[in-house]
């Protein structure tokens, strides 16, 4: 069996440490009710604290990186026990002096592990957790070191400007598409850089790398001219470092305060998602793989699929990403899977997070 993403890439330290990937498509796909079953990639764990406010009756949220679980447990146990301008100071939405007293405060709360982590890496906490994954930093020096290369605060400005799409795409391509914009994406979205400074290179094995700025250029052009700008929240950290002008999802305060009534739902665990549906004795309607086949050979990706399938039920959805490798569940396992191709296709035209090439919803027609 070829070696899974566990065995080849490094999670030592907060990768994201927020969610890149849109709530939004997953909760307009999903169509949860409270007799829900959701099991999602934890990540940051923004997008497993979205599903909340569909009231599911569970949401099992897994992953392999120890300090990414510690994200997520900060993340659950923050909605739980602090008041909504608590939660956005301690992690980092808001200006903050007293953060390592805030976390003191719901720190009996989470797992050894994520306590131990979180004693030997205090800074996180201070300088505000949503801000210290290695994704983050890689858009931090973008912003500050390569941005004001490209555009002046006045077209910055402009762009996070409330407007009609019509009036978007004449700013786009009138003003913000220039000669450096297009050139940056040569020098600063091509493999070895995102490799060092963003995502680990074992996340590209499978990937056409001539491919790789050609295709983040062409879904930047949407999401900057075809998507509403003015409320992307990853437009604007991506720019901007900050979520001052949108917020996301799961950090709302109308979705704030249904996640708090319905967070005892949210059950973290550390593992494969795969390992993790099998040992938990639930048939589930919901799962959120993330872009977890982006790095498995095709072997691994049928053989996990088939894992998965085993613990769901009869009309359960797969959704997932695509970003640079093609999978879809639905092609090799026919038998078993539809492609909602129509839905699938809708909502990606939606999609804020511009990185993916494609969103995937695989519907269980025969789980036997």
């Amino acid at each position: 069996m070829s070696k899974g993403i566990e065995e080849r890439a490094k999670f030592d330290k907060i990768r994201y440490a927020n969610c890149w990937e849109d709530p939004e498509l997953l909760i307009r796909a999903f169509e949860i009710n409270p007799n829900s079953k959701c099991i999602s990639i934890a990540s940051a764990g923004d997008n497993s604290l979205s599903l909340l406010t569909q009231n599911p009756q569970i949401v099992v949220a897994v992953d392999l990186s120890v300090p990414q679980i510690a994200c997520c447990e900060l993340k659950k146990y923050s909605v739980k026990h602090l008041d909504y301008e608590t939660f956005l100071k301690v992690l980092g939405f808001k200006p903050c002096q007293n953060r390592l007293e805030i976390y003191k405060s719901i720190e009996e709360y989470l797992s050894l592990q994520s306590r131990y982590y979180f004693e030997h890496n205090p800074e996180i906490i201070q300088n505000g957790i949503i801000h210290q994954g290695k994704f983050e930093h890689y858009f931090q020096l973008f912003a500050n070191k390569i941005m004001p290369l490209v555009h002046n605060q006045k077209n910055l400005t402009e762009l996070f400007l409330p407007k009609s799409i019509q009036a978007q795409k004449m700013f786009y391509d009138k003003t913000w598409n220039n000669w450096k914009f297009k050139a940056l994406f040569k020098v600063f979205f091509n493999k070895f850089v995102m490799g060092r400074l963003g995502r680990d290179k074992e996340f590209f094995k499978y990937v056409d790398v001539s491919m790789i700025s050609k295709n983040i250029k062409e879904r930047a052009d949407r999401a900057l001219r075809d998507v509403p700008t003015w409320n992307n929240p990853y437009v604007n950290y991506i720019l901007l470092n900050n979520f001052d002008y949108a917020l996301p999802h799961f950090a709302k305060e109308e979705n704030f305060n249904i996640i708090k009534r319905n967070i005892d739902a949210l059950d973290i665990k550390t593992g494969t998602i795969n390992n993790a549906a099998k040992n938990s004795g639930i048939k589930f309607d919901c799962f959120n793989l993330s872009d977890i086949f982006e790095y498995m050979d095709e072997g691994l990706f049928k053989e996990i699929s088939l894992e998965l399938l085993s613990s769901a039920n009869a009309d359960a959805k797969f959704c997932y990403w695509n970003m640079m490798v093609d999978r879809r569940i639905s092609k090799i396992l026919q038998k078993n899977f539809e492609y909602k191709k129509e839905l699938s296709q809708e909502l990606y035209l939606k999609d804020r997070a511009f990185f993916y090439k494609d969103f995937i919803v695989d519907e269980v027609t025969n789980n036997d």
